[in-house]
């Protein structure tokens, strides 16, 4: 048997949005999948704090985190990268100057300002489950930092200024309604797949990727064997070699039965 690599998205693609449920076909399919021999990762834009525990008890073989900042293989750190503190804090005084809506994530923990009002706030809390900690914590400690950051521009009048800034120094993913998740140039759910076949020496010819919107995209153009869920947004449908049905129509199931996973 040829061993597969597959690479799930979270959010929209295992778990649906915003509830968090994972159809039980989709966990079979996963727990099939690797009784046959395969290999299955998740690859989200979450950092590892922010997976939740419904995730990980599926127990999958490796885990590549925040676009491609920090890699996990059967529970060893393989990779990590994270934004050097300077920049940080730069960061951070460029989104409380223009009162820029934003939450910051780091490999162990979700950052939140609570300095000016912020309906990321509690979006956040709901979303990675937790409180947060105050972002203030690494601007007055050099030895930590975050490896990305989530902001919303929405009706912000600066909204070009802080653009221009986050443009020079980093990797911009639209999500949407002037939403951008911003993660750091040198890495993406695509360099993440590259990476993982190099520490394993596996072929990305053996790679599927399963995702369902324009975060995915890197990963999906990474891999020949590209799959879009069906409630995928549109725009990621080019890049993709198959189209598989919804998430709550068995969609990840499906996928690997087309594929001769299961």
């Amino acid at each position: 048997m040829n061993r597969k690599l597959i690479f799930f998205d979270i959010d929209g693609t295992i778990a649906v949005e915003p509830t968090g449920e994972i159809p039980d076909s989709a966990k079979e399919a996963i727990k099939k999948a690797k009784e046959n021999g395969h290999l299955v990762f998740i690859n989200t834009g979450r950092t590892f704090s922010g997976i939740p525990k419904t995730i990980t008890e599926l127990n999958f073989d490796g885990y590549v985190c925040g676009c491609g900042t920090h890699i996990y293989f059967q529970g060893k750190k393989i990779k990590e990268s994270v934004i050097p503190n300077d920049q940080c804090v730069e960061t951070v005084k460029i989104l409380r100057k223009y009162q820029v809506y934003a939450f910051y994530e780091a490999d162990q923990g979700i950052y939140f300002d609570f300095s000016y009002p912020n309906p990321f706030l509690e979006m956040g809390k709901k979303i990675f489950g937790t409180q947060g900690k105050s972002i203030d914590e690494i601007i007055e400690d050099q030895t930590k930092t975050f490896d990305k950051c989530l902001i919303s521009l929405k009706e912000n009048p600066a909204a070009d200024s802080v653009m221009e800034y986050f443009r020079q120094h980093y990797y911009c993913i639209s999500r949407g309604d002037d939403v951008w998740e911003m993660t750091q140039k040198s890495c993406n759910k695509g360099t993440g797949i590259q990476e993982v076949c190099a520490y394993l020496g596996a072929d990305l010819e053996d790679c599927l990727a399963v995702g369902d919107s324009e975060n995915d995209l890197d990963m999906l153009k990474a891999v020949k064997n590209s799959i879009a869920m069906g409630n995928a947004r549109p725009s990621i449908l080019p890049y993709c070699s198959y189209v598989t049905a919804d998430i709550l129509d068995d969609g990840i199931y499906h996928a690997l039965q087309h594929y001769d996973i299961i």
